[in-house]
């Protein structure tokens, strides 16, 4: 591992991650309304260029070892841009996927981690699977590709994109077989999920496609925590020990992206969508927290956490009630869930800012032996 310190850090890249953000869904809202080609080609092109700074702070911690607060930031980081490019998908004034395709994909990862707190908080311990890692590579894909297939009018221009997209993973990687004899399985997964792309496109024309997308992307983002809940739910049960807070934290995961969802589509059209937005990204990025801090046995209590989740969950079911007023109960649900995230983050910090008492956690931490190991 390099000594040197590097010019730009793979923190500095995941925070820089997040800065544009709202400006992918502002140019995918701003070219839908105005049927305006441009904003919709900037919009690819700046999910294209988010989605690759993944890879770019990836290859950075890998190289100059990682860190706890890049460990926290980074799949907030991808929860919070796949949120950011599909809550406007959803929205009716885009109408590109069905809302109710996305509130099951945002289920999924709301649940899985509040099973993972569950986990943590026992040590019970489970490996992500290259699964959940094609999960991720396939709903940054579905942004593309659900963004390129409005902008191109000519089908036989996608035939051949999708295409030579299939077949260039494969000669790659039979490239790297033939000369460095290794197994580059990412070729395989890249043609595998871009070959489905194709007989889409070939059998339906573009909105069921995109549609058949989506509904390929919630199915693998699902499918990739099976194991995950199978794993580790029968011993969780087994133990005897769950708990209220673990209660408020699964039920909070499986009504909370149902309700923002609902008011995104059944609200009147005057109520701005950013609420929407905010709630859903605050929720994802103190999930990773809450993650972190099971680990090191200091996660919230039951009372903390369900107040917050939970009285952000009642003021959707007010503006879903009351849709004159639905904006006043949008604010209010943002207005909780802010400052309660803000809480959480800010009693959290020490463990993921201050060194010596991360370090001080991760002595704690080792000397409680797991009582029981997922793999």
């Amino acid at each position: 591992m390099p000594s040197g310190k590097p010019l730009i850090t793979a923190n500095q890249v995941t925070l820089a991650r997040l800065i544009p953000m709202p400006l992918l869904s502002w140019l995918i809202y701003k070219g839908a309304t105005e049927n305006n080609d441009t904003y919709l080609w900037s919009a690819l092109i700046a999910g294209t260029l988010i989605g690759c700074t993944d890879w770019v702070d990836g290859m950075l911690a890998r190289k100059y070892g990682p860190t706890v607060l890049g460990g926290l930031l980074d799949p907030i980081a991808d929860k919070v841009f796949i949120a950011f490019a599909y809550v406007p998908f959803a929205d009716d004034t885009v109408g590109l996927v069905p809302a109710w395709a996305c509130a099951l994909m945002f289920t999924r990862e709301l649940f899985i981690t509040a099973l993972r707190s569950a986990y943590e908080q026992r040590n019970l311990t489970l490996k992500t699977s290259y699964l959940a890692k094609v999960k991720t590579w396939t709903q940054m894909q579905g942004i593309g590709v659900m963004l390129l297939f409005p902008l191109v009018d000519n089908p036989r221009v996608l035939t051949w994109f999708l295409s030579i997209s299939t077949v260039l993973p494969l000669v790659v990687m039979g490239a790297i077989w033939v000369f460095k004899r290794k197994f580059f399985r990412g070729g395989l997964v890249m043609a595998g999920s871009v070959a489905p792309i194709l007989a889409m496109h070939l059998a339906f024309d573009t909105l069921w496609t995109i549609r058949w997308i989506m509904f390929a992307v919630v199915a693998i983002t699902w499918i990739s925590g099976l194991d995950y809940i199978a794993a580790g739910w029968k011993q969780l049960r087994g133990r005897g020990d769950f708990s209220r807070a673990d209660g408020v934290r699964l039920i909070g995961s499986l009504a909370l992206p149902g309700l923002l969802f609902a008011n995104l589509v059944s609200v009147p059209l005057w109520v701005p969508a950013w609420p929407v937005f905010t709630v859903l990204s605050l929720e994802l990025a103190v999930g990773g927290l809450d993650n972190l801090m099971s680990h090191h046995k200091r996660a919230t209590k039951a009372l903390a956490w369900g107040g917050r989740v939970l009285g952000v969950c009642a003021l959707l079911v007010g503006g879903l009630l009351v849709p004159d007023h639905a904006d006043l109960f949008l604010y209010g649900a943002t207005a909780v869930s802010l400052v309660g995230v803000a809480a959480e983050f800010w009693r959290g910090r020490d463990y993921f800012l201050d060194k010596r008492i991360r370090e001080r956690a991760l002595r704690e931490a080792a000397v409680h032996q797991p009582e029981s190991q997922l793999t």
